[in-house]
């Protein structure tokens, strides 16, 4: 473990010219800047425009419900990483290391303006208030996600896998320039926001599966997604182009090229094997090919996460050189000065 983490952190550290990098490992016997989420966040060295290295490990990192005020980019290794996990099967030779990293509730305030987040297993929600421009990017959200006071404005979730819970809104927010684009939502995984404001909004190229709940979406720019939901979406004051639905979805008249009372069947892989991101792909002679609307250079994309000029990618490993093979001897004989180690290692752009 102490050979891998060192070699991860070698492959995870890049040179910044006014930000420093500090490495987050809560496994015995690894030496990190520090163990815990929010002991990170706390410190007075930790300052804005840093990064957060979060290192594989089973045992979830502390956050004690902590508020980030202070501009951070907080990395992980992604997810769906195990693939001899039998409840929540992982993507085979896509990293080596098998764990993913897991962090609880957390919000993000006024002065996080500018925050990033990649690769990480948010697993007890994320409150947002009265801040902006913050990205998710390549997550897994299990926790419930809200916009809870303020103005919060352009944020973006970009290429993340929501799993059972919504991202939702309080009545005493104003959402402006709220970007959605290439996210998975499975098993109930949906959006309810009804505070969104302005001509800025997008929700483009997404993909769900297995809900109950619609989706509510106003003043909304709505293209190129696959609701595969069992309830039917509130799509108010929107744009509503190019989508495929489950159900018979009522839309207004200004709505165009939709289809309705689709069999999801026919849509995506499915079926009961293999990882949960990898059933979301589309199937061979899915009528979802080349049936989106045109997205920058991209023309008559694939509708769903993994069509546009972005697609989204499995287990949301982030896009930073990642090792994906490694050899290491298991033993060395008394007396030997030197090893031999060999890895592999990808971009994952």
């Amino acid at each position: 473990m102490k050979y891998l983490s060192f070699l991860l952190a070698l492959v995870f550290i890049t040179s910044t010219a006014d930000a420093r990098i500090w490495r987050i490992n809560n496994n015995i016997g690894i030496n990190a800047d520090f163990t815990t989420f929010h002991e990170a966040v706390n410190s007075s060295s930790v300052v804005a425009g840093d990064t957060l290295y979060f290192e594989p490990s089973t045992t979830d990192y502390q956050t004690n419900s902590i508020s980030v005020s202070k501009r951070l980019v907080m990395i992980g290794p992604g997810y769906f990483l195990d693939p001899s996990n039998t409840f929540s099967p992982g993507n085979p030779n896509l990293q080596v290391a098998t764990a993913d990293v897991r962090l609880g509730f957390f919000r993000i305030d006024a002065g996080g303006e500018g925050s990033k987040i990649l690769g990480l297993s948010i697993v007890g929600g994320v409150y947002l208030n009265a801040t902006a421009d913050i990205v998710f990017e390549r997550n897994i959200f299990g926790g419930y996600v809200h916009f809870e006071a303020g103005t919060v404005n352009n944020v973006t979730f970009r290429k993340n896998f929501f799993y059972g819970n919504a991202v939702g809104n309080s009545s005493s927010v104003t959402i402006t320039n709220f970007v959605c684009e290439n996210n998975i939502f499975y098993n109930n995984g949906h959006i309810s926001l009804d505070r969104l404001s302005g001509t800025g909004n997008i929700f483009r190229n997404n993909s769900a599966l297995n809900g109950g709940n619609g989706f509510v979406l106003v003043n909304t720019y709505i293209a190129n997604n696959i609701f595969g939901t069992y309830g039917a979406s509130v799509l108010t004051n929107s744009t509503v182009k190019n989508n495929f639905f489950q159900m018979n979805q009522p839309l207004s008249g200004t709505a165009t090229n939709n289809v309705v009372s689709q069999d999801m069947t026919a849509v995506f892989v499915a079926g009961t094997t293999g990882s949960f991101d990898s059933r979301l792909a589309l199937k061979a002679g899915s009528p979802a090919i080349g049936a989106g609307l045109t997205v920058g250079s991209v023309v008559s994309p694939n509708c769903g996460a993994y069509g546009g000029p972005d697609p989204y990618k499995l287990s949301g490993i982030p896009n930073i050189p990642t090792i994906y093979t490694l050899t290491v001897p298991t033993s060395i004989p008394s007396g030997t000065a030197t090893m031999n180690v060999t890895f592999s290692t990808r971009n994952n752009n």
